[in-house]
């Protein structure tokens, strides 16, 4: 599958290597960073919670208590493993919690459902690698970015760590918490907040557990599982077992949340529940390791393979900052709201702030009757011209850089605006325009970003920080309608556009921006025609660029 255009590469480079695992668990982001996070107050810490886990002195009672409920999870979690994959072959030896697991199965509140999954793969990471990923909230929340809009790691339960290293059968064991907030790239699907502990255990040799379950199983009394978390973790997690240098993964999803309130003008059309699964989280954990080990090609405009920009930096950050960006309710120091019907028209105050004084986005998230993969190929082609106004052909622009997987599952592609002439190809300041396209079961994503000239120059430098580059989202999440993943009869589609329209009034803008956006629309319904035209009108272009 081939998520490009037809443009050739003459140099084909080294492959990536794998991104550093060596990052300090609590690090943060960057100021930048939290400054795009936008985190419900519902999330915040809860007081009760704290005075057990932040507790330096607690009596052993209590300590007691809190051990034997981790030791309930795990056993719960096991046992769901146990159920569905014959990696597991022995239970673990916990003692008698069998009352205390009783509490992972009573009735979800009205309004919540139960959804767990199982899925078992074969990754081509190292253990080691995998664990440090699941145990550190910075490179965890950066691998599984299309789903957690947020997440920090805490150091807690310093007394139960201390019991631990007493027990020399416990050397392995380690706990931390998660804060996270898990998001789906549609305007009305919800945000949800989870707060849970994770904890790591030796399961047998070479095979290790690592395990998540909600704080509210802490709590001595009763708590209300709607307060604060609106996705409560039961027992889940991931076995881990050593393949050569490959690790076989056996991974549980498990939890309480909200059911999803969908649109009326499309509920009667939608049968996916877009709640998370155990193969989501796989599959997303997949992807983003074929991208660090993706290939890069260029052409004469680099040289040298050490001054092209880095694209896997520059495409994690549009990926961060277009998922930001798709809010159910977005603020409004960063937002300037002027409607907010089935086509939602704002203006991005950041990119006004620094001179793009005319930057406006249509977002709206629609059902087309089309599969989710024959849209991503079609979207790949001609997102450009959707975002930018001076292109009617993708043959208007030529391929410069481009980085892809093995598979061509993920690609990224940095490309130029050619100009008419000779003349205004030598003088011209030149136009640039960054697309990444991913094929993936859950959610498939074709993003884009405009880059100045000096954009390019400032990604070279050898200091380059993934913030110094200006992107202005824009582009596409494809996620199925119904079940199929990519090839679902039909797909949800959030559309993300954004355009330059200078020299005219708001309302005049918004209507060009509505209008437009009922175009691509109509496009994406009817693929099957758009295509034989835009196939006839790119014959005649290229034949025009190509004397050039």
């Amino acid at each position: 599958m081939n998520l490009e255009t037809d443009a050739e590469l003459p140099q084909a480079e080294e492959s990536i290597p794998e991104v550093t695992m060596e990052q300090k668990p609590n690090e943060g982001p960057s100021d930048s960073m939290k400054d795009d996070l936008e985190v419900s107050p519902s999330c915040s810490n809860d007081s009760s919670i704290g005075e057990i886990f932040y507790n330096d002195e607690p009596d052993f009672l209590e300590m007691q208590r809190v051990n034997n409920i981790i030791k309930a999870a795990y056993k719960e979690f096991m046992a769901i493993a146990m159920r569905a994959n014959a990696l597991i072959f022995h239970p673990p030896a916990v003692g008698s919690v069998e009352d205390l697991q009783e509490m992972f199965h009573t009735t979800p509140p009205r309004g919540y459902t139960v959804e767990c999954s199982v899925e078992y793969d074969v990754l081509s990471i190292t253990p080691e690698s995998l664990i440090t990923i699941m145990m550190n909230g910075v490179i965890w929340s950066s691998i599984f970015s299309n789903i957690i809009c947020d997440g920090s790691f805490e150091n807690v339960l310093t007394p139960l760590k201390e019991f631990w290293s007493a027990d020399s059968n416990s050397n392995s064991k380690d706990v931390v918490l998660v804060n996270a907030q898990l998001r789906l790239p549609a305007e009305f699907l919800p945000r949800w907040c989870t707060r849970f502990l994770r904890f790591k255990m030796d399961v047998a040799e070479d095979t290790w557990a690592i395990c998540d379950v909600s704080t509210d199983y802490f709590m001595e009394t009763a708590s209300d599982s709607t307060v604060g978390t609106q996705y409560r973790r039961r027992p889940s997690g991931v076995v881990i077992r050593q393949f050569g240098v490959l690790s076989e993964v056996l991974w549980v999803e498990n939890a309480e949340v909200q059911e999803i309130d969908i649109p009326n003008n499309i509920s009667s059309k939608v049968t996916s529940n877009f709640h998370l699964t155990a193969k989501q989280w796989i599959s997303i954990l997949s992807q983003n390791l074929k991208r660090r080990w993706s290939k890069i090609t260029t052409s004469e405009m680099f040289d040298d393979p050490n001054d092209v920009p880095d694209l896997l930096t520059i495409g994690e950050n549009l990926k961060r900052l277009y998922l930001t960006s798709v809010n159910p309710f977005p603020l409004e120091r960063k937002w300037d709201l002027y409607c907010d019907d089935n086509i939602r028209i704002l203006r991005d105050m950041k990119a006004n702030n620094i001179g793009y004084n005319h930057d406006y986005v249509a977002s709206s998230t629609v059902y087309i009757p089309e599969t989710p993969i024959r849209l991503l190929m079609f979207l790949a082609t001609y997102n450009v011209t959707y975002q930018l106004t001076s292109i009617k052909s993708p043959e208007q622009l030529k391929l410069v850089a481009a980085l892809y997987s093995e598979d061509n599952s993920y690609t990224i592609g940095l490309r130029r605006k050619v100009e008419e002439t000779v003349a205004d190809e030598l003088f011209a300041d030149h136009e640039f325009f960054l697309q990444e396209a991913t094929a993936n079961d859950y959610c498939s994503l074709v993003l884009s970003s405009q880059l100045s000239e000096e954009d390019v120059h400032i990604s070279l430098m050898p200091k380059f920080s993934m913030n110094s580059v200006f992107l202005r989202p824009s582009g596409f999440a494809i996620m199925p309608a119904e079940q199929g993943g990519l090839h679902s009869k039909a797909s949800l589609v959030t559309i993300f556009i954004r355009r330059e329209l200078e020299y005219i009034e708001d309302d005049h803008a918004i209507a060009v921006m509505r209008s437009h956006m009922s175009d691509v629309i109509d496009q994406m319904t009817n693929i099957h025609l758009q295509t034989l035209q835009l196939r006839t009108q790119n014959r005649k272009l290229l034949k025009r660029y190509s004397k050039l």
